[in-house]
């Protein structure tokens, strides 16, 4: 059997209701490229390991007996991996119209940035803008804070860190893309030392892409290769989410900001979750966003410090 050229890396945590579909659409979707499927399983509690051994027993499966969060989950993967090109692909996908396939292609004529990803969409087959954004400043932290981004989605100022003016049908170099559909050489990620497994959970890949870009290597996107994304499904408390979230953005400020803006960055994102949880408690007293919200502000001493 011939050396894959691409090893493509999930990491499972209670994911069975979707990890069957990703899989059966990577292998009905990738017809061109020499590849290897390697899913490690992070101590689910559900028929994950069962769904895999018994639905596709030729897939390298890693029953880890333990959750070290997705960057952890990944980095062990790789140990196994034995393709010039990695990639990340989040269980709760669809591949769609041989996007592996493409995606690799425009790897190959475009090889000096490194990272290469496509563009998602949810389930009815809509735009999922989450794919893709611009790495933090003081100005998206405050367009956020003050709803802005969310008021002006389609606005290049105000939602800058969603790329808001951008219809995600052209060739796009970015700051950060998201993990779920990530492509990488096995070379950048050797010299990066791979994502960073102190991060948990959300903003791994953030952090990998800024270092990358550091060695000149931009992330870029192809409208070409397009799949579904859930998102979510092996996180279904938005408080405890949001936390995990919140924390990962306080790291990466910690790491990839001036230091004068830091404290800054830390007070703005204090300030979009105070906003949040004032809003809930005045206009919707009663619902269980606020009781969600009340939460992740009674955690701020924790966000706040980041991962560390």
């Amino acid at each position: 059997m011939s050396t894959p050229e691409l090893s493509i890396i999930l990491v499972s945590y209670n994911t069975a209701k979707f990890i069957q579909r990703a899989l059966e659409s990577v292998l009905r979707e990738t017809r061109q490229t020499r590849f290897e499927i390697i899913v490690v399983d992070n101590a689910s509690q559900d028929d994950s390991v069962k769904v895999i051994r018994e639905q596709f027993p030729d897939i390298k499966l890693i029953d880890s007996g333990q959750n070290p969060g997705f960057a952890g989950g990944v980095r062990t993967g790789v140990t196994q991996a034995q393709g010039k090109y990695l990639l990340l692909l989040n269980p709760d996908t669809v591949i769609l119209d041989n996007a592996i396939d493409r995606l690799l292609q425009f790897a190959e004529q475009h090889p000096g940035n490194g990272i290469w990803s496509g563009v998602t969409l949810n389930n009815d087959l809509s735009l999922n803008s989450q794919h893709a954004w611009a790495e933090t400043t003081l100005s998206t932290l405050l367009f956020s804070a003050l709803g802005l981004s969310k008021l002006f989605s389609h606005s290049c100022l105000f939602n800058r860190v969603n790329y808001g003016c951008w219809q995600r049908d052209t060739v796009k170099k970015v700051d950060i893309v998201s993990g779920c559909f990530f492509l990488t050489t096995r070379e950048l990620w050797d010299k990066l030392d791979g994502l960073d497994a102190s991060f948990f959970m959300y903003a791994e890949e953030a952090d990998y892409c800024l270092r990358a870009r550091a060695y000149g290597h931009q992330p870029i996107v192809t409208p070409d290769a397009r799949i579904i994304h859930h998102g979510g499904v092996s996180h279904n408390n938005f408080s405890a989410k949001m936390v995990k979230l919140l924390k990962g953005k306080v790291e990466l400020a910690n790491r990839h900001a001036p230091r004068w803006q830091r404290p800054l960055q830390h007070f703005l994102l204090y300030w979009y979750v105070l906003n949040k949880h004032l809003l809930h408690t005045l206009f919707k007293p009663h619902s269980e966003q606020r009781k969600q919200w009340q939460m992740v502000y009674a955690q701020r001493a924790d966000w706040l410090r980041g991962y560390r």
